[in-house]
């Protein structure tokens, strides 16, 4: 994925709160090109908490690789690779002080953060091999990650009837619920011939600070006339909370898909006091070269 030139300075980026007992990064600049994405400053790691160096996503499993130096001043730091099923690879601890690895990613959002209750570390990384094809997105955040590239290759999208046109960008959409009470059209495509598709979708699901959070279970179909129902992501627990609440979830769906109309479509959520934003995108898993 290519990525313009940029250069970030960051005083204090507060990663879990507001509050200053919060982990952050300080002195932070990053600076990232076409082949290579570069970190410098120090981490304060508070309590138990970990801070995000790079979300990375990957279409299949992948790797990529890492350099740099590690400075350690106080507690028992590590850098980690959190991957989408929860299993965690350690890129480095408290003991290492320079950099040059190798670390292997799942299909999915990988988390690689900084781990250490009440630890400092100084760092010095570049990142290469995110300009991969299997690495769909990278970023600090974790919006940014997930957002499928735009250089995609072109798919036709628009309402099934109408006059659709083929663009360079792929089928994509977000948005942003309060309440549905009845099932909900999120993107609509077509295809002219039986095409293999990867389907993406992600959600964020909070409080919206009103007052007690309260949401069913909810599902993202994609349905298309004389194609079986195809579940991409599945929320299975009625959540109820009064104080914050936050769940996140996203999902790579590649299947083979025949000539028509299709639907992705949320089903119904029940509740109140929610937010619920879902971003999704439709490309060609094997774009022509």
């Amino acid at each position: 994925m290519k990525k313009p030139l940029f250069l970030v300075p960051l005083l204090a980026l507060l990663l879990s709160a507001c509050s200053s007992s919060s982990s952050y990064f300080s002195a932070f600049t990053a600076e990232g090109s076409q082949t290579q994405y570069k970190q410098t400053g120090t981490v304060h790691i508070k309590d138990d908490e970990n801070a995000v160096s790079l979300y990375v996503n990957a279409a299949s499993p992948a790797a990529i690789t890492l350099t740099g130096k590690l400075s350690s001043s106080s507690g028992d730091p590590s850098l980690i690779c959190q991957y989408p099923d929860g299993a965690m690879y350690l890129i480095a601890d408290s003991r290492t002080t320079s950099l040059d690895t190798e670390i292997p990613l799942q299909a999915g959002l990988n988390r690689i953060r900084f781990d250490g209750s009440d630890s400092v570390l100084d760092f010095e990384l570049v990142y290469t091999g995110l300009n991969s094809p299997e690495i769909l997105g990278y970023g600090q955040s974790q919006s940014e990650a997930e957002t499928v590239p735009a250089d995609a290759a072109s798919i036709s999208t628009g309402i099934p009837g109408s006059s659709s046109t083929e663009t360079d960008l792929h089928g994509s959409s977000s948005n942003l619920f309060t309440k549905v009470s009845q099932p909900a059209t999120l993107l609509e495509f077509q295809l002219e011939k039986e095409t293999d598709i990867t389907v993406f979708v992600a959600a964020d699901l909070r409080n919206n600070g009103s007052g007690r959070f309260k949401a069913g279970v909810f599902d993202v179909t994609l349905r298309g006339e004389g194609y079986p129902d195809a579940e991409i992501l599945h929320h299975a627990t009625a959540d109820s909370s009064w104080g914050d609440f936050l769940w996140t979830d996203h999902n790579l769906a590649k299947l083979t898909l025949p000539k028509g109309s299709y639907q992705l479509i949320l089903s119904k959520v029940s509740g109140k006091n929610y937010a619920l934003r879902l971003d999704t995108a439709v490309y060609p898993t094997d774009p022509p070269q």
